[in-house]
């Protein structure tokens, strides 16, 4: 599950810095929300491409049991 954890985080590392820091998206990765917070504030933000970016991400990380 660390690994999963450590590759989530980098995800969202990576994408981070493509946001406006007044965003709940930037808001809610800044303040290491859950998931699900993310991709809600995501779909809020109208950044549907990156919230589905980042379930399909989850889902292969589950199904890699990582």
């Amino acid at each position: 599950m660390a690994k999963s954890i450590s590759s989530l985080e980098q995800f969202l590392a990576e994408f981070r810095p493509t946001l406006p820091a007044h965003s709940g998206t930037a808001q809610a990765i800044d303040g290491r929300a859950p998931v699900g917070q993310v991709v809600r504030k995501a779909i809020d933000d109208g950044l549907t491409e990156f919230a589905d970016r980042l379930g399909r991400f989850l889902e292969a990380c589950l199904r890699r049991g990582l």
